[in-house]
């Protein structure tokens, strides 16, 4: 089943913030994710939303019949420390 993605407008702010070469990593991570989604895992206590590994960073997504829609991309080190992602609620 070919996968379609799609960006949120944070998702698109936090990588232009990004260094150049941390942007090329994730985009070359976004092309595992459209190819694969199922892959990845689950964030703890959801069935919804999958994160994948991009060095300290992580992308954070959700997959909705063929459409994948790209969340954020944090640092590992506030990713999980800040109060429940906002995209975990029901």
């Amino acid at each position: 089943m070919p996968y379609e993605l799609e960006f949120n407008a944070k998702f698109k702010d936090q990588l232009k913030a990004l260094a150049n070469e941390r942007q090329e990593a994730v985009r070359k991570k976004l092309e595992q994710i459209v190819e694969m989604p199922g892959h990845f895992e689950f964030v703890h206590r959801s069935d919804k939303v999958q994160k994948a590994r991009v060095g300290k960073y992580r992308i954070f997504f959700r997959v909705t019949g063929n459409l994948v829609e790209i969340l954020e991309v944090r640092k590992r080190d506030v990713a999980y420390k800040e109060p429940l992602l906002h995209f975990l609620a029901p």
